[in-house]
């Protein structure tokens, strides 16, 4: 403790004055008052018949049944309770004290300049606070004001958050269009040429591949010529890229053909694929042969003779 003042009072209506003497009395500012009642004034109940209400309806209980617990004395009182224990028997700690003593408290400390932290009785433990009702409704007020503005300002930022979170995102999105419009041009020029390279790639591999079968389909007709006797004559050579094919024509003996065919390795399964055809031609006989060879081709018409 570093200062100590006492001041007395008759009425309430000096109670205001003995608050500011004490104030400007202090060596040092003060700006917050902490008010505690010795008894009397304030009135400290012990309750153990009430029913076991939730800590905020407590309050309310003993103030609507003040005169039950306290002696009233023609004056309304400001009350308050507390749970202390809750065990098989509740109990509870109630104070209460006269209003226009409360109220007089609080008006002295505003005309001092003072901030009325509580007021409560003296020597007890439990959290009890006796504030006037016009006090208590007040501060309610400016709390539910200052939530009220923290709500506010919280959806403000929230607000103002989201506002700049699209503004860089639109940012964003032109920086990127705008980039992607001036690699159009190069991109477009890259497909191009991939796709230009592609077709001459296709091309190259057409040529190579007929280039390859014309190379393959001369070979195998001048095996085929070679192979065929003198007495005959190719109508028709046809051949596929599979190795299968069919030659029209005629000779004096179709199976002397079908032989020497037979014989080359660049033909397999040599075979008549139909009937053999006599006809006579410049006074000779000779024998229409149609011929199938491969391998696929002749298995096909084997199976369906």
């Amino acid at each position: 403790m570093t200062w100590a003042g006492e001041a007395r009072y008759i009425g309430l209506g000096e109670l205001a004055d003995a608050i500011a003497q004490l104030s400007a009395e202090s060596p040092r500012a003060c700006r917050r008052v902490v008010v505690l009642l010795d008894h009397p004034p304030v009135q400290v109940r012990t309750l153990t018949d009430l029913p076991p209400v939730k800590p905020r309806h407590l309050a309310a209980l003993v103030a609507q049944q003040a005169g039950r617990f306290f002696r009233r004395n023609g004056q309304p009182l400001v009350t308050d309770a507390v749970w202390v224990s809750k065990g098989a028997t509740p109990v509870a700690y109630a104070a209460a004290v006269e209003e226009t003593l409360v109220e007089a408290i609080a008006t002295g400390a505003r005309a001092a300049g003072l901030w009325l932290e509580s007021i409560a009785p003296a020597g007890e433990m439990a959290p009890l606070t006796l504030l006037p009702k016009a006090e208590r409704e007040s501060r309610e007020r400016a709390a539910r004001r200052l939530t009220r503005r923290l709500g506010i300002g919280t959806c403000v930022l929230w607000l103002a958050a989201g506002a700049l979170f699209f503004a860089r995102l639109a940012w964003e999105r032109r920086n990127f269009e705008r980039e992607l419009a001036a690699l159009a041009q190069p991109l477009a020029a890259v497909l191009q040429a991939r796709r230009e390279l592609r077709d001459a790639e296709t091309s190259l591999n057409a040529i190579t591949a007929a280039e390859r079968e014309r190379g393959l389909s001369v070979v195998l007709l001048a095996t085929v010529t070679r192979a065929l006797p003198d007495s005959s004559v190719l109508t028709s050579f046809a051949w596929n890229a599979d190795g299968t094919g069919v030659l029209v024509g005629g000779a004096r003996h179709a199976t002397d053909v079908v032989a020497r065919l037979g014989r080359l390795e660049s033909l397999g399964d040599v075979r008549l694929g139909a009937p053999v055809v006599r006809e006579s031609i410049a006074g000779r006989e000779w024998e229409r042969f149609t011929i199938l060879f491969g391998r696929d081709l002749g298995r096909v018409t084997r199976d369906g003779s």
